[in-house]
């Protein structure tokens, strides 16, 4: 006992009151996808999240679908009208084919400002997804 008469605090069974680490995200290398199908269920798939982020971006916007391809989400389309630029992309779960991941995002150039909506055919992985995407567009 301590001197007030407690039991001496132990780490051990801390572990059992931290929460569990974030599960990660494992998106497939390989992933293809026809512009049809995409175009297909980019129209059907309600919108599973949708926000605003304020980005310094370190790397031009013309270099951000090389970006996004390091963590293996594909550019399907992009171009730029004016003051906007206009991303499409997807990605596959890996161990989950049929999870399709999709992204609009537009970014505004003289504001700084990126909208994201984010489409899934499978809601589970949409946090983590949308996520990835934050963190694309901070790093």
């Amino acid at each position: 006992p301590t001197a007030d008469g407690a039991p001496p605090l132990s780490a051990a069974g801390l572990e059992d009151a931290l929460p569990a680490p974030a599960a990660a995200l494992a998106l497939a290398p390989g992933a293809s996808l026809d512009p049809a199908v995409f175009q297909q269920q980019w129209g059907a798939l309600p919108t599973a999240d949708s926000w605003q982020h304020r980005t310094s971006l370190s790397v031009p916007l013309e270099q951000l679908s090389a970006r996004f391809g390091t963590r293996h989400v594909k550019t399907m389309a992009f171009g730029t009208v004016g003051d906007a630029s206009k991303f499409y992309f997807f990605a596959r779960e890996a161990g989950a084919a049929d999870t399709l991941l999709l992204c609009e995002l537009v970014v505004t150039r003289s504001t700084g400002v990126a909208a994201a909506t984010i489409k899934a055919t499978a809601p589970a992985p949409v946090p983590l997804f949308s996520s990835l995407v934050r963190e694309l567009l901070s790093s």
